[in-house]
């Protein structure tokens, strides 16, 4: 029993830590604020985590990277589109990813999708008219354009047609 509460627990802390980042980031998150919403002492989390960078850490490890949309760059504007619907649903991961950017710069690592956009970019699906780089980050900049705009019902359905023929015009050969 006591391993299934520690998990509970780690658990607890991972989700408050989620929303804790969402709105404040890695500089105005609290330790103190993210344990009381979790339920438990500071001292457990830091025991737990060590500190907040861990904690961060763990957030993109465990929480962000579960719910991530699968990449397929033989489907940009697929991709782009589960990414928008990802972030309409749960705005609190456009911030986070917002943050990121912010606090962050440089330890997010897009490899293995520049090199899968250059693959498809050879053999003449995608359009290299852009660098493999360049398409990405234009790919997710339009997948977030409207992450922090309020929408209603019927914009939504317009919205997520428009980031996927956005990204279709852009890479078409």
């Amino acid at each position: 029993m006591p391993s299934r509460d520690r998990e509970r627990t780690r658990r607890r802390l991972l989700d408050a830590a989620f929303v804790e980042f969402a709105a404040y980031g890695v500089a105005g998150a609290r330790m103190e604020r993210i344990a009381r919403i979790a339920g438990c002492s500071a001292g457990l989390a830091y025991t737990y985590y060590g500190g907040k960078d861990e904690l961060y850490d763990a957030v993109q490890a465990e929480v962000v990277d579960a719910a991530a949309v699968e990449f397929d760059a033989s489907d940009l504007p697929g991709y782009a589109a589960r990414l928008y619907e990802l972030q309409h649903r749960h705005p609190e991961f456009a911030r986070l990813a917002t943050w990121r950017r912010l606090e962050r710069r440089g330890t997010v690592s897009r490899a293995a999708e520049v090199e899968a956009i250059r693959a498809v970019q050879e053999s003449g699906l995608v359009s290299s008219r852009f660098a493999a780089e360049q398409v990405l980050e234009l790919v997710l900049a339009i997948a977030s354009m409207w992450s922090n705009a309020p929408a209603v019902s019927s914009d939504h359905v317009v919205r997520r047609r428009t980031v996927e023929d956005a990204v279709r015009r852009l890479i078409e050969p």
